[in-house]
């Protein structure tokens, strides 16, 4: 080794030091800093893995004294509310990977003293909010409502179940045997597992040759939203539309031609995201699950004007004002709901018809008591902005899905969240329960629909399904769940066998992206950006 230079020290010169017979290299002060910045690379990337599970506080004044503790600043220039939770949520998920990874962590003098008088005091303390009388009533009504339901539905599972075997082994002992055998069981047996397959496969044959029978121009602008209902009024099933103008229009799902039958312009100031019709009502303010005509259902809409909206879906009475002399119905506003900080997204009924859940872009989702219009219920729990919903048909279950990729699985009976699915690439839009009660759908910007078993908690499919982004989807509640239907941005809804999720058909004839789509009993109605709806029979 050539010595340095005299009068230069040799860590300047060549960086080196020679200790007994070994030679240490010190690293120049650039690659100090490159590592540095690499190993902060590499934290921030465990810290956003992180991120989603995470939990902060919902309202303003807890994320800043949260904030204040953590010796951060309250709010820098050009953030809003959002994006300051999202500063705390990393910031709190990059002190978490620190600690773990033995990293020392700077912190204030304030954090340190509070962090050293209470570090054992949160590791053992959970905190809860206290639930409101009516939240409460709330979980009891739904836990009698699904506890019913989930009776009823295992009862008629366990009885196809045995059917299905006792079928089963009278054909293997049949095809073994090559003849019958009268000490097999008789075809009744085994009846209801027959009239079902039988009407499975009649409904496939229907699905293959579906063809587009009626199309209606529907709005100035894009219809964004349509729902139906299993109910009727005078007989007449219903078809709504909300568009981007924000207004309403109902339509005559029997007849070919989708006559109109009411509007309501200007219902919300701004475009409507989402729309849901819900059962119609007892006097005792029950759901009602009987297919029967009734004189009066609600209608639920959701905007991005912050507020979601009841209305009140009757035949025409004296003195009303219908705006349009062509109107067959009235729809009145019966609760004007406020309280989210940001746009909404989707609206849904619960099964029994009470309450209301609404999604929106401040990271929350609510429940609303259809009857008071009063809040019962702000759930956080999402890190970025929530927009699929939909309920377990038990009653039991809600999920929900946002812009992160994370699709949560609440149970309405406790209120706790009891398991997230991750799968989807990008952002995940649409979220439905299967009939069956064990499977539930997700679909999204990726193009992909993943089936999630709810008993083994994993994936169960994943489905190609589009070239686009995934609007919505929805099952078949009329025959057994056998299908599911799709729309998307490519122009195209796809109908998918429950069975094997082989593709049944694909349904053009939209001139843009589709947007939503909804079942009837012998139909499927779909709504587009081309600002018309279309009925396939």
């Amino acid at each position: 080794m050539v010595p340095p230079p005299l009068g230069v020290p040799s860590t300047a010169a060549g960086n080196s030091n020679v200790a007994g017979q070994i030679e240490v290299l010190e690293l120049t002060t650039a690659s100090q800093r490159d590592r540095q910045q690499h190993q902060q690379v590499l934290l921030d990337i465990e810290a956003k893995k992180r991120a989603f599970s995470i939990d902060v506080p919902t309202l303003p004044n807890d994320v800043r004294k949260e904030l204040r503790s953590l010796g951060l600043p309250v709010r820098l220039f050009g953030e809003n509310l959002a994006d300051v939770r999202d500063r705390l949520r990393m910031e709190l998920a990059r002190r978490e990977v620190m600690k773990e990874q033995g990293i020392l962590i700077k912190a204030g003098p304030t954090h340190r003293i509070k962090q050293e008088q209470q570090h054992e005091e949160e590791e053992e303390i959970t905190k809860y909010s206290r639930a409101s009388a009516d939240l409460m009533h709330a979980r009891e009504q739904f836990a009698k409502y699904s506890l019913e339901k989930v009776r009823l539905r295992l009862e008629k599972e366990r009885n196809y179940r045995v059917q299905w075997q006792r079928k089963r082994a009278r054909l293997k002992h049949h095809n073994a045997k090559h003849n019958e055998d009268d000490t097999m069981e008789s075809p009744q047996d085994y009846i209801e597992v027959t009239r079902i397959e039988d009407e499975c496969l009649k409904t496939y044959k229907t699905i293959k040759n579906i063809g587009l029978e009626g199309s209606q121009y529907g709005d100035g602008r894009p219809i964004s939203a349509i729902a139906t209902s299993h109910h009727t009024i005078g007989g007449i099933p219903m078809i709504a539309t909300g568009s981007w103008s924000g207004t309403i229009k109902l339509w005559d799902g029997s007849s070919p031609e989708l006559d109109f039958l009411s509007q309501k312009t200007m219902a919300h100031e701004d475009r409507i995201m989402g729309i849901a019709l819900g059962p119609s009502l007892d006097p005792n303010g029950a759901g009602s699950s009987n297919i029967q005509p009734s004189s009066s259902m609600i209608l639920a809409t959701a905007s991005i004007d912050l507020t979601a909206k009841l209305w009140k879906v009757s035949t025409l009475s004296e003195g009303y004002d219908t705006q349009n002399e062509n109107n067959k119905f009235q729809i009145q506003e019966i609760n004007h709901l406020k309280g989210h900080e940001r746009r909404l997204c989707k609206v849904a009924f619960h099964p029994q018809g009470r309450h209301l859940a609404t999604t929106s872009f401040d990271h929350t989702w609510r429940l609303w008591d259809v009857e008071t219009g009063n809040e019962i219920l702000l759930q956080d729990g999402h890190w970025k902005e929530v927009y699929g919903v939909g309920f377990h048909p038990d009653g039991s279950l809600c999920s929900t899905t946002d812009f992160g990729g994370v699709v949560q699985v609440w149970d309405l009976r406790t209120g706790k969240s009891i398991h997230h699915f991750l799968g989807h690439a990008k952002r995940v839009l649409c979220t439905e329960f299967s009939p069956n009660g064990f499977q539930l759908a997700t679909s999204g910007d990726d193009g992909f629909i993943k089936v999630w078993d709810l008993r083994k908690r994993k994936q169960f499919a994943s489905i190609p399904a589009h070239s686009n982004l995934v609007t919505q989807i929805q099952f078949d509640r009329y025959h057994n769940g056998e299908f599911l239907v799709s729309t998307s941005f490519d122009a195209t809804a796809k109908v998918w066998s429950t069975r094997d999720w082989t593709m049944l058909t694909t349904m053009r004839g939209h001139e843009g992206k589709v947007m939503g789509v909804d079942l009837l009993k012998d139909s499927i109605v779909t709504c587009g950006f081309d600002k018309t709806l279309k009925l396939w029979r």
